[in-house]
């Protein structure tokens, strides 16, 4: 019995010394690699290294790495970073060269990216590059798998490489994934595969251009939906001082969403190599949007494509099924002069419904409709139906709608200091059809109304100009009333500007239709 315990007290000794030995030698080998074999563009520093080899365990402690770029800008830049690698799999790398870990975990305080293109690049170079995946299997000599990776990081920086202006920033990232292991895709959309994805991160914030700011509360992804809480586009100065740096007129947006849903999301790259993003259902809860425009500034008289073109143009193949947007809000403000405040139309409790949002369908097979139901002007209730065929070169599209129960000076707001008119009168009902493509459309339409008349308003002496306003009267039927259907019906012709946007193409068709409607000129 003694010669039996001696024995294993020599056998624990030795397997002991052999661990001890084996992790002081592992610890050196990776040390030198870490001095030595590093690639040029990675520096590493850290302050120690933990080996466990018996249990297949690591820990690299408060590490810092810095990528560097091919020219002299800096490239990418981990801070304080703790790496443990845990049940390193001994069997599955003697046996078949395979890297196998129970788990991975990082931790790092900051992580910091400077993008640049450095030295220019062919298109065909930028596509081969940007499609080609080195954890691809077929890049890769020996196979990994990773049962439980997760990666936390207190915050991520997107820099101007030249200014160190943050362009991108998000806090408290955290990615976990299970089951990684190597793909077959040739493309870095999804650069291995895994069974299950769980990412969230805090107060993200994207600078959009030098106007303009996207910021979201919270982020939250599960490999099947995606979730935005408080989505915010904000332009970041005030309406005047935007107005002092333009040369032509632009919005001043203030744009948030409390809640965006995307259901079924999927995204990746077809055999073609084109990348496609589509979803079963958008969501966007009580967004709400106020636009101000600033009418005094030249104009901009870059060619403003339809929302079909848009689409049809894109990059990338997109098809959500459905968008649902719930109790809506927009306001719409414009200043045409110095002496008159600006104009303002108010649309609350939007809902719609959008279907065939995107570019993927066959020409003729169906098309993208959109149904609105809102209050006008606070009271006034408001209905939309609106369809276009994506794949319509011409870009065709097709409104119908009505307007009930609307006071005549509830348009004043708007049109008193935009266009000089102020308007009394009840617009009882209104019911329009437009049919148009890029450079024409066609209005009919029919009103209900009574006791319809207009004064035309000098807006710098804030005073009514009585023979313009007496005689715009003469022309203007006052009353519907005396039509045997009760309404009065006309019908139009516009033109599109088309350095102007669909909203201005839909206002002067309705208003081409109001005029044709309740003059008595023909």
């Amino acid at each position: 019995m003694k010669k039996l315990l001696i024995a294993l007290f020599i056998l624990v000794v030795l397997l002991g010394s052999a661990a001890i030995y084996l992790n002081t030698y592992l610890k050196d080998q990776l040390q030198r690699v870490i001095e030595n074999d590093l690639p040029k563009s990675i520096s590493l520093s850290y302050e120690d290294i933990m080996i466990d080899s018996w249990g297949g365990n690591a820990e690299i402690k408060n590490a810092c790495v810095d990528f560097k770029s091919n020219d002299s800008l800096p490239g990418s830049r981990v801070q304080n970073a703790t790496v443990t690698l845990k049940g390193f799999s001994h069997w599955d790398y003697f046996k078949e060269k395979n890297i196998h870990f129970k788990n991975i975990n990082i931790h790092a305080d900051t992580l910091i990216h400077y993008p640049h293109s450095g030295i220019k690049k062919t298109a065909d170079e930028k596509e081969e590059d940007s499609l080609d995946n080195p954890l691809s299997a077929k890049n890769l000599e020996n196979g990994f798998q990773i049962e439980n990776f997760n990666l936390v990081t207190d915050f991520i920086q997107i820099r101007n490489p030249k200014t160190e202006q943050i362009e991108l920033r998000t806090a408290h990232f955290n990615l976990k994934l299970t089951e990684i292991t190597p793909t077959i895709s040739e493309t870095p959309t999804r650069p291995f595969n895994y069974e299950q994805i769980q990412l969230s991160s805090d107060s993200l914030y994207y600078k959009l251009n030098a106007f303009d700011v996207l910021t979201i509360a919270q982020i939250r992804w599960d490999g099947i939906s995606l979730i935005l809480d408080n989505t915010q586009i904000k332009t970041t100065i005030s309406r005047s001082a935007l107005s002092k740096q333009l040369k032509s007129e632009r919005d001043h947006n203030n744009f948030s969403i409390r809640q965006v849903i995307l259901d079924s999301l999927r995204y990746g790259h077809h055999p073609s190599k084109k990348m496609y993003i589509d979803a079963s259902k958008l969501e966007l809860k009580q967004p709400a949007l106020v636009i101000y425009r600033d009418k005094r500034l030249p104009d901009n008289y870059e060619t403003k494509p339809l929302y079909s073109e848009k689409l049809r143009e894109l990059d990338f193949d997109l098809m959500i099924d459905s968008v649902q947007i719930s109790n809506g809000a927009i306001t719409y403000e414009e200043k045409v002069s110095s002496t008159a405040d600006a104009g303002k139309l108010d649309f609350k409790q939007i809902h719609a419904s959008i279907y065939n949002l995107g570019n993927t369908y066959a020409l003729g097979s169906k098309k993208t409709q959109i149904d609105i139901e809102a209050l006008f002007m606070h009271k006034s209730p408001l209905r939309l139906k609106w369809n276009f065929d994506v794949q319509n070169k011409q870009d065709q599209f097709y409104v119908d709608g009505s307007l009930k129960n609307l006071p005549a000076g509830d348009l004043n707001a708007f049109t008193s200091p935009n266009l000089g008119v102020s308007m009394e009168g009840s617009l009882q009902e209104i019911y329009f059809n437009i049919a148009g493509n890029d450079y024409n459309a066609h209005v009919d339409m029919k009103m209900k109304y009574d006791d319809f008349k207009v004064s035309i308003v000098d807006q710098e002496k804030k005073k009514k100009k009585w023979l313009a306003s007496t005689l715009a009267n003469i022309f203007i039927s006052k009353t519907s009333k005396r039509e045997e259907s009760g309404f009065k019906e006309g019908q139009g012709d516009v033109q599109r500007n088309r350095n102007k946007s669909f909203f201005n193409y839909l206002w002067i068709s309705l208003k081409e239709g109001m005029l044709k409607s309740m003059t008595l000129l023909d």
